[in-house]
């Protein structure tokens, strides 16, 4: 296990004769400051130093005590700016150099941080400065021998009941202003059935350098009905991508190549890449942006093959309260360009769009996680459908509620239901389908 260290205050119990001379501002209160930060209210303190920044930046005493607030609030890289003045300043602060140390650390740059510890451990602390500092040097080391490939696996099965297979429509006749009314049969209603879905993958990770790794993995899904076995499908994901870490922003680039069979048959394949960038506001916040381009084709359909685009973005925020909620809301427009050119492919497959999605996440208990979410989205097609003689308007809201228990490190077991509901101006492609199911999980 790792050593426990307390990060809020490294320097605690350090000799005051440690420090060098600190100049003194009278226009800012360092033991207001100080005091918030005793008492936890790390946003408070940062806020307070915050308002003194244009007149003080550069005063070795402001800097200090800034710098410390900014790391306490999340504002790590603020911080270390902030310190790096000081130490540049007051080369012999090692109280300063202490903190310093902290921010390196929490953003990775162990190299850094080392430096930093070891300047700090040659000047002969106190003893309880000196394990402080010798635990974090401990975790450094280990966090080198986790620059080696590591992987994981697992394996899920659900049971569950779907309302509507094939999302289709309940209502068996249209008008066509072509063909007059017609009735659709077979297939092409609405049918429910229980279901079997097997879900297994693997993934490998290659850290090459601190907040930097290389990624590649493998998901395979496969879904099968107790009576309407034409429905039966199989997923498979292939994809690999690189993370890394820059400060309080974190990067990400992925490359995926999924195929979608119907029957045995090759029915969808797709090849995306998308990126993502996402800003760590503060230790509970987090604003992400992405945007994705992928290209889909349907061999037996030629007129549904497309290249997708969507940009989105959001914001996710965890409560330190009871519970531990965790809210998170994002946007996105899109636009599908279909690959064919002809009335047909504009009206099965060019689109824009656009939607919006929220949802709530809480820890009642331990091991048990429960999560909520509702998302809307808006499509308008680009050409008119021959059969039905219209242009494709249509909402799709999706609802959902989840549960995950966890059995132990590599045992979980959950629950969920589903639903969806596509109001469309469109009889054969308006359809409502709710799924429930139990799972059980095994992480290798």
């Amino acid at each position: 296990m790792k050593p426990a260290i307390k990060t809020k205050t490294l320097a605690l119990g350090l000799c005051l004769s440690l420090l060098s001379p600190l100049a003194l501002a009278d226009s800012f209160k360092a033991s207001e400051v100080e005091k918030l930060r005793k008492q936890g209210k790390a946003q408070q303190a940062y806020e307070l130093a915050l308002k003194y920044r244009d007149e003080l930046e550069g005063d070795v005493t402001y800097d200090y005590y800034y710098g410390l607030a900014a790391i306490d609030a999340g504002k790590i890289s603020e911080g270390l700016i902030a310190l790096e003045r000081v130490v540049l300043v007051t080369p012999d602060n090692y109280l300063a150099r202490l903190e310093l140390g902290r921010a390196y650390f929490l953003l990775k740059e162990d190299t850094r941080a080392r430096q930093e510890f070891k300047t700090v451990l040659a000047a002969n602390p106190p003893e309880t400065v000196a394990n402080n500092v010798k635990d974090f040097i401990r975790i450094i080391r280990l966090r080198e021998t986790e620059y080696k490939s590591s992987g994981s696996a697992y394996i899920e099965v659900a049971l569950g009941h779907d309302t509507n297979i094939n999302s289709a429509p309940a209502d068996a006749t249209f008008f066509s202003p072509l063909f007059g009314t017609l009735s659709l049969t077979g297939g092409s209603l609405e049918e429910s059935d229980d279901f079997l879905n097997v879900n297994v993958g693997g993934k490998l990770s290659h850290p090459f350098e601190p907040g930097k790794q290389l990624f590649m993995g493998v998901d395979v899904s496969a879904r099968y009905y107790s009576t309407d076995e034409e429905f039966e499908t199989e997923t498979w994901n292939a994809y690999a991508g690189v993370k890394w870490r820059d400060g309080d922003n974190s990067f990400g680039v992925t490359g995926l190549v999924q195929e979608f069979e119907l029957e045995d048959l090759d029915n969808r394949s797709l090849v995306s890449l998308s990126g993502s960038w996402t800003r760590h506001l503060n230790r509970k916040t987090d604003w992400k942006t992405q945007l994705q381009v992928a290209q889909t084709r349907y061999p037996s359909q030629s007129v549904r093959s497309s290249t997708l685009y969507i940009l989105g973005t959001g914001v996710t925020h965890q409560y330190g309260m009871k519970w531990s909620p965790t809210i998170s809301g994002s946007v996105y427009l899109g636009f599908e360009d279909a690959q064919a050119e002809s009335e047909a492919a504009r009206a099965a497959a060019q689109r824009n769009f656009g939607g919006v999605r929220a949802a709530l996440q809480i820890i009642p208990a331990k091991r048990v996680s429960v999560t909520a979410s509702l998302s809307l989205e808006k499509n308008h097609y680009r050409g008119e459908n021959i059969l039905t003689g219209k242009t494709r308007n249509e909402f799709l809201y999706q609802a959902s509620v989840t549960g995950r228990y966890l059995v132990d490190d590599n045992w979980s077991l959950g629950a969920g239901v589903y639903y969806t509901e596509n109001d469309s101006n469109t009889a054969v492609n308006d359809y409502d389908r709710t799924r429930a199911q139990v799972s059980a999980r095994y992480t290798f």
